[in-house]
């Protein structure tokens, strides 16, 4: 007496390891913290039976499995837009957590908190960076005889 098809003895036991392939991808996915633990996992089993036309009796048979992930979920993070008026390079940095836009470490100033290092690098001077020293304003180029000018974004925003 033959012994009765099931999944697991089908195709020599193939069909029964491409689903516990795809179970095994299934759980990796539910298990990802970065995939969406409420999308739903889909695994599809498709059987499809081909008689011979001359002898009905005989038939092919083709397996498929495919799964249906959760995709991973997109990342996102603020970046700071940074101008370094020495050199004039722009930089991108990552907003960190606890940090407020447009605060600045000792470093970033030319500071630190190491005396030895205040030594031997002098910081720049407001001066030499085209700045007043008093307010900040960045000063207008002008011939030498009248001397530095301050600009007065009133006056330039209304024209």
């Amino acid at each position: 007496m033959a012994e009765k098809l099931t999944l697991a003895s089908m195709c020599a036991g193939g069909v029964q390891e491409r689903i516990d392939r795809a179970l095994a991808k299934i759980s990796d996915n539910i298990l990802d913290l970065n995939t969406d633990a409420k999308k739903k996992r889909v695994l599809d089993v498709k059987i499809t039976l081909t008689p011979n036309e001359d002898d009905r009796e005989d038939v092919s048979v083709e397996v498929q499995t495919s799964v249906k992930l959760a995709p991973e979920m997109g990342l996102k993070t603020q970046l700071f837009i940074n101008k370094d008026f020495r050199s004039g390079v722009t930089t991108l940095t990552e907003h960190s957590k606890g940090a407020i836009k447009g605060q600045l470490t000792l470093d970033d100033c030319g500071m630190s908190m190491n005396p030895e290092e205040d030594e031997e690098e002098r910081p720049v001077t407001a001066e030499e960076l085209g700045c007043d020293p008093e307010t900040g304003e960045v000063l207008e180029k002008e011939t030498p005889k009248e001397g530095p000018k301050v600009i007065s974004m009133r006056d330039v925003a209304n024209g």
